[in-house]
C-alpha cells in the first residue's frame, strides 16, 4: 500500500491577480507547518491494532481464537515500538472480565479465549486491544469489537418483543408485549414468570406476570423521570422455583421517532452566509443506531428553505445557501405524517470561508474550492493535504473576490482517508474536510480450492495466491477463518475485516454501523457518494492541530519492547535506598535473577518471559544486607477506564429471525446427536452432585456444607478479580446498603459477616458499626484480597448451614438466623484479615500470556466412523500462513459431518504498508 509523497508541492495560485511569486515569508511558513507535522508523526509514532477472530459471536465454553496486527498507524509497517498487546474482555456493566497480554513479534501474536461458564455468561461483551504506547492518544484509537454469548438449550424459549410509549396524562407510559414461546415455536401457556424493569442496578418496576393462551405478556408503566431511557432492560424470571435461576433479559428499545437525535454537520466545519455549503446529517434512534428520516428546513418565519432525506444508517448531505442573520431548523416527518419537533442547525456565520472538496469517482485529480465572504479583504491561505497524518500536499492560495481554485492530483495520496485543512497566516485552522483515496493498491489475495465441491469428512486443500497492484508476488503472514454457514451467521456487510477497520473506521470517531457495506467503494457511485456522506458526518474535527504547534511533551506511557518488572526500593522513611540488592526467584519457569537499584532506588528485570501462570518473590535488602528497615514497590500494571458501549444487542431468543432460527434448532439437533452417539446405551440421566471442599477452610459445619462455593480451580480462572468483585459476580443479592442502613453489606436482605481464615473482620472494626467508616473498613478488604490471593469462598446464607455461625459470630441472642449471612474466605496465606506485605519482600503475580495454542483441525482416514458426529462450527483457523518468496501458500483442512456451506475470511499483510482482506466460500455436499 502506497504512502504519499514527503515532497511538498508549494505553488502559487492567482485569481484576477498580477501576483506571480508567493511571499518568501509564506513559502517559510508553509515549510514551518509541513515541518512541524513531519515532527510530530515521527515523535508521536502512534500505533494501530485490528485483531482478526474467528467469528462474530460464541457460545458458552466456546473459544474464541484471534490474530494481532499491530501497525504503525502512519505507514501501516510493522510496529517497531511495542512488543506487548494487552487484550481484554468486559461485559455489559463494563466490568472486565478477562484480561491478559500478547507476545508481539514484528508486530505479529496470537492466542485464544476459553469462554468457560465459569467466569462467563449469556450476554453482551466487548473485545478490546491496546498497547501502553497507544494509552498516550486515549482509548479513542484502542481496538474494540461487540460480540455475544450464548447458550441454547432445550428449555430455552423464544421471545418476540413489542416496545412502545406515548404521552398520557402528561407521563410518558411504555408498552410492553411480550410473546414467549418453546423452542419449537409452541406458545408458553399460562407459565408464571416475574418481570423486572431495570437501569443498571435500579429496579423500577417487580410484578408477577402470567402468559395468556397464545403466550403473550402485555405490560405497562408510566417511565420515571430520572430513568435513563437508554439503558433500560425488561426481563423475565420463571416464578417456579425450580428455573428460578434462569433469566431472560432484554433491551427495552424504545426507539420512539419523537426522541430521534438529529444533527447537522456542514462541509468544512460552519455554516457561511451567503455561501453554497453542503451539508451532512446522522440521525440516531434512543438505541444509539442511525435510522432513516426525511424532512423539512424552515427558516425563522417558518418558511421552506430546504428538504432533506437519508440514504443509510440515518445518513445524507444536502445543499444549503444560508442567509445572513437567519436561524435555521429541520423537522422530521413521523410515521404518522406529522412533524417532529424542531432540530436546529448550527448558528449562520456573517463571514468566513467555506471549504469544498469534490472527489468524483474513478477521477485522476482533486477539485477544491475555497469560497469567502466579500467582506474578507484579499489574502494569503494555506492548503494543507495530507494522509495519515503526513503533509502530502501544500499550496498558498490567495482568495481574490471571494473564491479559489484548485485541483490536486490524487496519485500524491495514499489509499484511505485523505484530510484537507485551510489555515491563515497565523496558522489557525478555518476549515476542515476529509474524503477518502482508493488507489485499489491492497493486496490481491485469491484462494484456489482443488475441488469444485466437497464431501463431508473430505480433505480440502486451498491455494492461496497473493500479489500486489502490479501482479508481482508478495511475502506476508495471513490469518484465515472457516466457518460452517449452517451454525454461524456471517455478515460481511456488518462487520470490520483488516482493510476496512485500518483504512476507514479506526480513523472516525464514533462507531461506524455496517463498515463492509462501504468496500470497496470503487466502482459502485452509490456507495462512493454514501463513503463521502459518512466522513462529511463523522469524521471532520478529530486532527490533532493543536499538539503539531505545541512544543514536544514526553508521554506518560511507554513503549513497552518486552515484558519488564521494574520496582523501587524504600527506608522506613519512604526514602529511596541506592545501591541495594534485588533478588527475582521464579519457580516456573525456574531461575534467579539479582540486580541493584539506582540512585533513585529503581530496579528493573528486563527481557523476561513470563509462562501463563508466572509468579514471582521479589526481595530487596538494604546496605548492610539486611531485608529488615526496607520496602519493596512494582509498577504493577493499571488498566485504562474505558467508558461504557452504548449499543445494545438484542439476545438470541428475542425477535429471532428466520435464519438465527435454523441456526440455534441446529445446534441443538447436532448436540443431541453427538451425546446419543457418544452413548448409545445411556441410562436416564442421573445428577450427583459433588459437595467441593475448600482445603484449609476454617467452615463450621461438620461436612463443610455451603450454599455456594466457589473452589480453587474457579478462583485460578478469574485473573486478577479482586475479593469485592468476585462477591459481586457470584452471589446474587450481594450489595452495599438497603433501605434501612445503606453502609452495612447484605446478600438481599441478609446482613453479611465477612470471615477470613476462621476471623471475623469485625474484631477490628471502627465503633459504632454500621456507621459511615464501616463502609469503607469493610471496602478495604473487598479491595486488598484478589483471587490469586484466595483458595476458596463459601457462602452460608440458609438455616440449614448458618446456625453454627450465629452462635460463634452473632451476640445478640434475639438475632434471626434469616437475617444474617456469612462468607468463609480462605486465603493460601492463612493469616486471616490482616493488610500488611512482609518488609523487603513482593509476591508478584503478573498478568498473564494468552496462549498461542494450536487450532485442532481431525484428519479423517476413514469417512465411515460413525461413532461421534462432527458439528464443529469454526472448521478451520490458521493464524500464521506465511506465502514465499512466488506469493504462494497451501491451506489444507476437512470438512465436518454437515452439508452446507463454508465462509472462509482472510486477512494478511506483509507489514511493510501492504494489508489485504477477501472472502469466500465452498460448498459442502
Amino acid at each position: 500500500m502506497k504512502t504519499c509523497f514527503l515532497s511538498i508541492l508549494i505553488a502559487m495560485l492567482f485569481f484576477c491577480s498580477s501576483d506571480t511569486f508567493a511571499q518568501t515569508s509564506d513559502r517559510a511558513i508553509v515549510q514551518d507547518i509541513i515541518t512541524k507535522m513531519t515532527c510530530y508523526v515521527d515523535s508521536s509514532a502512534q500505533e494501530k491494532v485490528y485483531l482478526h477472530t474467528d467469528k462474530p459471536y460464541y457460545t458458552l465454553n466456546d473459544t474464541l481464537y484471534f490474530k494481532s496486527y499491530l501497525f504503525n498507524a502512519t505507514y501501516l509497517t510493522a510496529s517497531a515500538k511495542s512488543g506487548i498487546l494487552y487484550v481484554e474482555i468486559a461485559n455489559e456493566q463494563n466490568r472486565i472480565v478477562k484480561r491478559a497480554m500478547v507476545a508481539l513479534y514484528v508486530g505479529l501474536g496470537w492466542g485464544n479465549i476459553v469462554l468457560t461458564d465459569k467466569i462467563f455468561q449469556n450476554g453482551n461483551y466487548t473485545l478490546r486491544a491496546y498497547t501502553n504506547w497507544m494509552r498516550n492518544n486515549g482509548t479513542n484509537g484502542m481496538f474494540e469489537k461487540q460480540f455475544y454469548i450464548s447458550s441454547p438449550g432445550e428449555g430455552d424459549v423464544l421471545i418476540k418483543s413489542r416496545f412502545s410509549a406515548k404521552l398520557e396524562d402528561g407521563k410518558q407510559k411504555a408498552s410492553i408485549g411480550l410473546k414467549v414461546n418453546k423452542l419449537d415455536e409452541r406458545p408458553l401457556i399460562l407459565e408464571d414468570f416475574i418481570l423486572r424493569v431495570t437501569d443498571g442496578k435500579k429496579v423500577w418496576y417487580k410484578d408477577k406476570v402470567r402468559t395468556m393462551m397464545d403466550g403473550a405478556i402485555d405490560y405497562g408503566f408510566n417511565i420515571p423521570e430520572k430513568a435513563a431511557a437508554n439503558k433500560l432492560f425488561v426481563s423475565l424470571q420463571p416464578a417456579n422455583k425450580a428455573q428460578s435461576n434462569t433469566l431472560y433479559s432484554m433491551p427495552l428499545l424504545l426507539n420512539r421517532p419523537e426522541n430521534i437525535d438529529l444533527q447537522f454537520m456542514p462541509e468544512g466545519g460552519s455554516l457561511v452566509a451567503g455561501i453554497n455549503t453542503r451539508v451532512a446529517f446522522k440521525a440516531l434512534s434512543e438505541d444509539g443506531l442511525g435510522t432513516n428520516v426525511s424532512g423539512i428546513i424552515y427558516n425563522s418565519k417558518q418558511q421552506e428553505a430546504g428538504n432533506f432525506q437519508s440514504l443509510h444508517a440515518g445518513i445524507g448531505s444536502f445543499g444549503f445557501v444560508p442567509q445572513v442573520g437567519e436561524v435555521y431548523t429541520a423537522k422530521i416527518k413521523l410515521p404518522d405524517g406529522t412533524y417532529s419537533k424542531p432540530y436546529p442547525l448550527p448558528v449562520v456565520k456573517p463571514s468566513g470561508t467555506v471549504l469544498n472538496v469534490i472527489n468524483k469517482l474513478g477521477a485522476d485529480s482533486l477539485e477544491i474550492n475555497v469560497s469567502a465572504t466579500l467582506d474578507i479583504p484579499a489574502a494569503n491561505y494555506y492548503l494543507i493535504g495530507q494522509s495519515r497524518g503526513i503533509g502530502c500536499y501544500a499550496v498558498i492560495m490567495k482568495i481574490i473576490h471571494g473564491s479559489g481554485k484548485v485541483k490536486v492530483d490524487r496519485a500524491q495520496f495514499s489509499t484511505g482517508i485523505a484530510r484537507f485543512s485551510l489555515l491563515n497566516t497565523a496558522k489557525q485552522v478555518l476549515n476542515e474536510r476529509i474524503i477518502y483515496i482508493d488507489q485499489a493498491d491492497d493486496l490481491r489475495i485469491t484462494m484456489v480450492p482443488d475441488k469444485k465441491r466437497y464431501d463431508k469428512r473430505d480433505s480440502v486443500a486451498m491455494n492461496m495466491i497473493v500479489t500486489n497492484k502490479a501482479g508481482e508476488p508478495v511475502q506476508g503472514s495471513f490469518s484465515i477463518a472457516v466457518t460452517d454457514d449452517t451454525q454461524v451467521k456471517t455478515d460481511s456487510l456488518k462487520t470490520n475485516n483488516l482493510k476496512s477497520y485500518a483504512l476507514l473506521t479506526s480513523e472516525l470517531k464514533g462507531q461506524v454501523e455496517d463498515p463492509g457495506y462501504y468496500f470497496p467503494p470503487a466502482y459502485n457511485p452509490e456507495k462512493w457518494q454514501q463513503l463521502d456522506n459518512l466522513l462529511l458526518a463523522q469524521g471532520w474535527v478529530n486532527y490533532d492541530w493543536a499538539s503539531v504547534f505545541q512544543p514536544f511533551k514526553q508521554p506518560s506511557f511507554t513503549a513497552e519492547a518486552n515484558f519488564t518488572i521494574k520496582g523501587k526500593v524504600t527506608n522506613m522513611f519512604n526514602k529511596p535506598v541506592k545501591s541495594s540488592g534485588v533478588l527475582l526467584l521464579s519457580k516456573k519457569p525456574g531461575f534467579i535473577l539479582d540486580t541493584v537499584t539506582n540512585n533513585n532506588g529503581v530496579f528493573t528485570f528486563d527481557n523476561l518471559v513470563p509462562s501463563d501462570t508466572a509468579s514471582y518473590l521479589i526481595q530487596a535488602r538494604n546496605r548492610k544486607g539486611k531485608s529488615f528497615n526496607v520496602g519493596v514497590e512494582v509498577d504493577e500494571f493499571v488498566a485504562p477506564v474505558f467508558t461504557t458501549a452504548q449499543n445494545r444487542t438484542m439476545p438470541w431468543y428475542v425477535n429471532t429471525d428466520t435464519t438465527s432460527m435454523v441456526l440455534v434448532k441446529n445446534k441443538l439437533t447436532y448436540d443431541k446427536k453427538q451425546q446419543e452417539l457418544s452413548s448409545p446405551n445411556m441410562l436416564k440421566q442421573v445428577n450427583i452432585k459433588n459437595k467441593r471442599i475448600i482445603k484449609g477452610s476454617k467452615n463450621l459445619n461438620e461436612d463443610g456444607g455451603s450454599d455456594l462455593v466457589l473452589d480453587e480451580e474457579y478462583l485460578q480462572g478469574v485473573g486478577k478479580l479482586t475479593l469485592g468483585d468476585l462477591l459481586e459476580k457470584n452471589i446474587k443479592g450481594f450489595r452495599q446498603g438497603n433501605g434501612k442502613n445503606p453502609y452495612m453489606y447484605f446478600v438481599f436482605t441478609q446482613q453479611m459477616h465477612l470471615i477470613i481464615d476462621g476471623i471475623d473482620i469485625d474484631f477490628g472494626a471502627p465503633d459504632p458499626i454500621g456507621s459511615f467508616p464501616y463502609s469503607l473498613y469493610v471496602k478495604q478488604f473487598l479491595d486488598y484480597y484478589n483471587a490469586e490471593d484466595i483458595k476458596g469462598i463459601e457462602l452460608m446464607k440458609s438455616t440449614k448451614y448458618n446456625m453454627t455461625y450465629m452462635s460463634r459470630y452473632v451476640s445478640n441472642p434475639m438475632a434471626l438466623p434469616w437475617d444474617h449471612a456469612f462468607i468463609e474466605v480462605t486465603t493460601y496465606s492463612g493469616s486471616g484479615p490482616y493488610l500488611s506485605k512482609t518488609p523487603g519482600v513482593y509476591i508478584y503475580k503478573p498478568m498473564a500470556f494468552y496462549p498461542a495454542k494450536e487450532f485442532y483441525s481431525p484428519k479423517y482416514k476413514s469417512k465411515d466412523d460413525k461413532s461421534f458426529i462432527d458439528t464443529r462450527s469454526t472448521i478451520y483457523w490458521a493464524p500464521n500462513i506465511i506465502t514465499g518468496k512466488d506469493g504462494k501458500a497451501t491451506v489444507s483442512f476437512y470438512t465436518a459431518d454437515i452439508s452446507g456451506t463454508y465462509h472462509l475470511s482472510i486477512n494478511g499483510s506483509d507489514m511493510e504498508g501492504n494489508i489485504g482482506s477477501n472472502t469466500t466460500t465452498i460448498k459442502v455436499q
